[in-house]
């Protein structure tokens, strides 16, 4: 209990002495007003030309973009291959009740369309990472790189929205 009183005794002596340090004229600090200096050399910097942008494609992106189009055409060729057998076994089953065997197969065909649509989505992925790198990249410089990857994303999307339609149509059919 002593220790605490005396604790208290400190803390009590100390407090106003602590909180009188805090307190000092207005006249004693500097001004935090613009000083002449620092306009001038704001000045000096606004005068100094800035280069350029490059308006030239960054070294590999082409070859990267055409290996990646290259994969979402492969993915979607596949896709297509398998589409006329997936419908006609989808067709057949319309109206099935779930659990038979002709829904089964129709769903299991269904499932074949969605793995090759899966895919395509890769290259969408890479694509995207893609274009926030090129977009970072635009932000202090030329925006060459993020228009040749969003129109090699556009195509590869388009691609991938048509085989979803595709897919909801013949789900729809199959009431899955």
């Amino acid at each position: 209990m002593i220790k605490r009183n005396s604790r208290i005794v400190a803390m009590a002596t100390l407090a106003p002495a602590l909180l009188a340090a805090g307190c000092a004229e207005r006249s004693d600090f500097p001004s935090l007003a613009r000083r002449p200096a620092e306009d001038a050399y704001r000045a000096a910097q606004g005068t100094r030309p800035t280069p350029p942008p490059p308006t030239v494609i960054s070294e590999g992106l082409p070859e990267r973009l055409a290996a990646l189009l290259a994969s979402a055409d492969a993915a979607h060729a596949k896709f297509e291959s398998r589409r006329p057998a997936a419908t006609r076994t989808i067709n057949a089953a319309a109206g099935s009740a779930k659990g038979t065997e002709s829904w089964s197969v129709a769903s299991v065909a269904l499932a074949g369309l969605e793995t090759a649509r899966s895919l395509a989505t890769m290259p969408l992925a890479d694509l995207d990472r893609l274009e926030a790198d090129a977009s970072n990249r635009a932000i202090d410089g030329s925006d060459v790189d993020l228009k040749a990857v969003r129109a090699a994303r556009e195509k590869v999307d388009a691609l991938v929205q048509g085989e979803t339609l595709v897919i909801d149509s013949l789900r729809g059919r199959l009431g899955a």
